[in-house]
Formats: C-alpha cells, sequence, structure tokens
C-alpha cells in the first residue's frame, strides 16, 4: 500500500496556503508507508516540480518545500521513490499509485525486447508511465494501461492540465474526494481532512476517471469491470481508524468485530478479567470487545464485565511493522514498538485483541512473552479479521508462504506456536477469529461486493 493526496486550487478564490494544505494532507497519509515520500507540483506557464525524500514524510519535508508553489499537486507516502516524472509524446507527467501490477516481470521483459531501458529497474511506477505515455492523451493511456495490467490501483497523474485520479475497475483500492472553498482534493482515504478544512464529498467510483483542475472536478468516465472487489481488511486494518470506509467509519467497523469477538465468549459463558488491545490497531476492536460486555450487562443479561486495560503500549516514535518488505525489520519494528506496562497482573486472564494475526512470528517470540513477564495467568486472543488464508496479490504486504492459519490449519497447534517462546508454554489457552460472516455485516456491504479472496479456505 501507498498513500496518495492530490490538490487543486483556484487562486481567486481559495484563501488558504497551497504548500501548507498539500504538504500536512500528504503527512496524513504517512501511515500506508514510511519508507518514501515526495511531492510533485505544476503552476501555469511552468514546468512539473518534483521532489522525493527516504525516510519519514514531515521530517524529511518540512523545511524543504522551496520552489514547489503551485496551483496543482500530488503527495505520496509508500515504499518506492514518487512520484515519479517522465516527459513523453503526451507532455510532461507526474504518477504516483497504490497497489500492485502482479504481471510485472512479464510487461519489463516485453519493453526491454522492444529496445526499452528502465532506470529502476522496472518498478511498477516506471511500467505504469510507459502504459500510460503509449495513449493519445492521458485518459486514453490510462485505459491502455488498464488492458494490460493484472492486479489493482489507484492513480494519480499530474499533467499540465491538471491532475488525473483513477481507481481501478475492480475498486479494490480507495480513493475520495474532499472539497472546500477554492479548492478540490483527492485522497487514499479521508483522515486529515478536517483538520484543514476539507469536506468528504464522495468515493471515486470503480474503474472511475476524474481531472482536478483549478478547484474544480471534472468527470471523465468510467472504465467498467464484471465484478467489485473492495478490500474487506482495509477497514479492519489498513486505514486509519477516523477514515470513511466503504461509507462507514473504520473505527465503527472494527468496534462491531470486537463486539461479534465478545458475544461469542458471553455465548461460551467465558468472563475474562481484562481485554486489552494490541496498539494501536487492535484499539477499537478491544474497545467494541469491551462494550458489548457493558450494554448486555446493562440490558440485565450478564452480572459481571471484564476490565479494558492498556497492557500493551506503542512507543509512539516506531514505525508501523506491518509495511516494511523485509522481514528482519518487519521484527525489529515490532519489537521496538510494543512495551508493557509497568503494573502488575499477576494471576489475571486476558484477552488480547488484534485486528489480524498475519505471519504469527511476532506475537509468539515478542508479544506473549512480554506479556508472561507480567505475571499474566492465561492469554486468550481474540482476532477480528478471519483467518488469513491466502496471501493478497493486489498489494505488497504480504507474500506465498508467510500466512500463519495456512501454514498451521489445526487450531490447537496454533495456539500452542503461539505459547512456544514463553516460559509457561500452556500460557496460551485459546484463539478465536470471526467469521467471514461476521466480517460482512460488520462493513456493511454485500459478500459479493467485497474482497475475501485472503479469509477463503483451500478448496
Amino acid at each position: 500500500m501507498a498513500g496518495l493526496f492530490g490538490l487543486s486550487i483556484d487562486p481567486t478564490t481559495y484563501k488558504d496556503n497551497f504548500l501548507e494544505d498539500l504538504f500536512w494532507e500528504t503527512f496524513y497519509r504517512q501511515h500506508l508507508g514510511e519508507q518514501y515520500g515526495g511531492l510533485s507540483t505544476h503552476k501555469e506557464g511552468q514546468k512539473i516540480k518534483i521532489q522525493t525524500h527516504r525516510g519519514l514524510f514531515r521530517h524529511t519535508f518540512q523545511n524543504n518545500l522551496a520552489g514547489l508553489e503551485g496551483t496543482e499537486g500530488i503527495g505520496y507516502c509508500g515504499h518506492t521513490r514518487e512520484p515519479f516524472l517522465i516527459g513523453s509524446k503526451i507532455g510532461e507527467m507526474s504518477i504516483c499509485f497504490s497497489g500492485n501490477i502482479i504481471n510485472l516481470s512479464e510487461l519489463v521483459d516485453e519493453f526491454e525486447n522492444f529496445g526499452h531501458i528502465f532506470e529502476r529497474c522496472g518498478d511498477d511506477i516506471e511500467i505504469i508511465a510507459k502504459l500510460i505515455a503509449q495513449g493519445v492523451d492521458v485518459i486514453d493511456g490510462i485505459k491502455r494501461m488498464v488492458e494490460r495490467i493484472k492486479g489493482a490501483f489507484a492513480l494519480l497523474v499530474l499533467t499540465k492540465e491538471g491532475i488525473y485520479a483513477a481507481r481501478c475497475p475492480t475498486g479494490h483500492w480507495s480513493l475520495v474526494i474532499g472539497e472546500k472553498k477554492g479548492a478540490v482534493a483527492v485522497s487514499s482515504e479521508s483522515g486529515g481532512f478536517k483538520n484543514f478544512g476539507f469536506k468528504l464529498v464522495r468515493d471515486l467510483k470503480p474503474g472511475e476517471i476524474v481531472l482536478l483542475k483549478d478547484g474544480h472536478l471534472i468527470e471523465k468516465g468510467i472504465i467498467p469491470a464484471e465484478r467489485i472487489q473492495e478490500c474487506s481488511f482495509y477497514g479492519v486494518y489498513t486505514s486509519f481508524a477516523n477514515a470513511i470506509v466503504h461509507g462507514v467509519p473504520a473505527s465503527l467497523i472494527r468496534k462491531r468485530l470486537g463486539a461479534a469477538l465478545a458475544r461469542q465468549d458471553i455465548e461460551r459463558g467465558f468472563i475474562p478479567n481484562i481485554v486489552a488491545p494490541v496498539p494501536d490497531s487492535g484499539r477499537f476492536h478491544a474497545i467494541g470487545y469491551h462494550q458489548e460486555f457493558c450494554r448486555q450487562m446493562m440490558e440485565g443479561k450478564i452480572r459481571k464485565v471484564p476490565l479494558y486495560d492498556e497492557v500493551l503500549l506503542k512507543w509512539p516514535y516506531a514505525g508501523r511493522s506491518f509495511t516494511p518488505q523485509e522481514e528482519d525489520k518487519r521484527k525489529l519494528e515490532a519489537h521496538i514498538k510494543l512495551l508493557i506496562s509497568g503494573e502488575d497482573y499477576t494471576g489475571k486472564v486476558l484477552v488480547i485483541n488484534d485486528d489480524s494475526i498475519v505471519r504469527a512470528t511476532q506475537t509468539s517470540e515478542n508479544l506473549v512473552p512480554k506479556v508472561e513477564s507480567l505475571g499474566v495467568k492465561e492469554i486468550h486472543f481474540r482476532i477480528s479479521n478471519p483467518e488469513l488464508h491466502s496471501y493478497c496479490p493486489y498489494g505488497k504486504t504480504t507474500k506465498r508462504g508467510e500466512l500463519f492459519a495456512a501454514e498451521i490449519p489445526s487450531k490447537e497447534e496454533r495456539i500452542k506456536f503461539l505459547g512456544s517462546k514463553a516460559g509457561n508454554k500452556q500460557i496460551v489457552k485459546s484463539l478465536e477469529y470471526n467469521t467471514i460472516g461476521d466480517l460482512v455485516e460488520a462493513i456493511g456491504l454485500p459478500q459479493e461486493q467485497l474482497c475475501v479472496e485472503c479469509d477463503l479456505p483451500p478448496q
């Protein structure tokens, strides 16, 4: 994944600071990618300008914005150096995207056979740029690109005509439109909009292409698809908690999923002493779990509820452990980010809520031993997303052969694995997941409109 933001202003009615809006709203996409950041801008009568830096966006850009003034601009936070600026027969373009091209190697081979030279060893963005440049104009180029690639994308293309934004026809990755007086914005998600005066208007439709120009949005058409497949995991984990995903706040999706797990435990007659999240992404799942117990107690259905507590703490200066591409970097980030409470939890029965278990190595090697050191008697994992049986071919965060549920099909063996690095080998007592039905209900869209491929067990 990567975070994208684009801004177009009408200088005659826009009263704010263009670079400030572009900078901070791109900064609010940092959680979608931490390795690189980039900005590219244009002003009428001038060439497109671009700056890209390695590292966290705010620290590398905050005092380095001189020369980027303009009326249209795009921003990027992700795992490669973008935006990517090219000259072509259809004009100068600066491009950034989020997603994954599954048939990348085949396309690279094809272009190399025709004598093309790649600057960056055939990154996705370079192939996208070459495909778009083959069109008679940008819109035709985007349509030609869609015909050639397999995978999913959200795309911003800055040109001298304005910003073209496109969402892949299947709708896997989101783009949303925001507005304020004299300005229109397009973004991976809406978190941060209100802080700088933007109002969320709508999602870009799957396959839709729009042009942002002079502070206005111009609809340019829709590339049809046989099937819409919006990512179900985006609201569960990937997005920031205040983003509106599938028309629903991500925080609410997560609370609904936590509540579904609580209902299962209440039906079993299991009430732990404490419920705690894996921060930060597990927080609203744990809140939903706790609130369901409170709700049922207020309705007179149960007489006891677990305490909500922050047993695990996230060091705020650590990065996000899910986004690095290399396993050793993920492990290091997971280790340094999780700290344990200084309080004593001796003898407590603890439910730990998390959004998902992907690889489980960090949970078993890092989380469980740390929690055990607090004196906890039992650990019970409650996981909001269904079991992950398949890697996601539409993003870049999981790969084949890495998934916990696929590698260890037996739940009993998974429980043993999670506790295998603890001194008390039996400290992990249970592991429960939501079903695909629970996930669909929490999101609120029909299952046929959601991509749940990663959750489907092998046939």
